[in-house]
């Protein structure tokens, strides 16, 4: 975490290193008014259940911007997995379900808990905790107003904009599952160079590097050759479940 989707500019599609993978743009239009780009993605949202490699059903949280804001453990089925849904739904209005995480370098995220203490979700890193907040209260908002359905399949990359009015990019694999996603770009053009490093840097494995989050958590990000952070993947509850999404993006990104 949905979105009209309209082609990204036909000379990036014809100079991607990436033919698998189209490069899809939202159709927001550009503009100032963060009080708008913040009603836009706090409007409506999205669960979209996906069968991860492990044959595990798992679902994420999509806002109205199509901004992935909340992701789930596996689950061994569907059902389990709509069960998850339902949790998340029973438990993110209320803030103290909510538990903000810092990682080693800094950054935070969160953990959403049921009443029993299970985490039912979990957010990405960000930068500032004013950013972890931010996500907290989106979650928040929009659980109410959200369906159900089935992640689009296909590689991809796809741009929007976030409540902050920054320009953003995420991979999604072929299953849907969206196993990468960007730093913030200050335009539409930036986001497009942005995608154009992942595809030249992404390939190579040593290019990521693992970061230890809390309590056994850990995550990564894609660094370009100057060592800038292009791309990060979300929080996983091991390093071998953590470099299994690097694993993931290097053969998505090499095909």
């Amino acid at each position: 975490m949905r979105l009209s989707i309209l082609a990204f500019a036909a000379s990036l599609l014809a100079a991607s290193a990436l033919p698998a993978c189209a490069v899809q743009a939202d159709d927001q239009e550009e503009s100032s008014d963060e009080t708008s780009d913040a009603l836009a993605a706090t409007s409506s949202g999205k669960f979209e259940t996906f069968t991860g490699r492990d044959g595990k059903v798992y679902f994420h949280l999509l806002a109205g911007n199509g901004e992935k804001v909340l992701a789930s453990e596996g689950y061994a089925s569907a059902g389990a997995a709509l069960a998850g849904v339902a949790s998340v739904r029973e438990n993110a209005t209320d803030r103290d379900r909510f538990e903000v995480r810092t990682a080693v370098n800094g950054e935070t995220y969160f953990v959403l808990r049921a009443a029993n203490g299970a985490v039912v979700g979990m957010s990405e890193t960000y930068v500032s905790r004013s950013n972890t907040e931010r996500a907290i209260a989106t979650v928040s908002k929009i659980v109410s107003k959200t369906a159900v359905a089935s992640a689009a399949q296909g590689s991809k990359f796809e741009t929007f904009k976030g409540i902050d009015s920054k320009q953003y990019f995420h991979l999604r694999a072929s299953n849907g599952e969206i196993v990468l996603q960007s730093q913030a770009y200050s335009s539409r053009a930036g986001a497009t160079t942005g995608i154009a490093s992942v595809q030249a840097n992404g390939k190579l494995a040593s290019r990521y590097q693992l970061r230890e989050a809390a309590d056994g958590q850990w995550y990564f990000v894609l660094r370009a050759s100057n060592g800038a952070t292009i791309g990060r993947g979300e929080t996983y509850v091991s390093k071998s479940n953590a470099q299994r999404g690097i694993d993931t993006v290097v053969s998505l990104l090499a095909n």
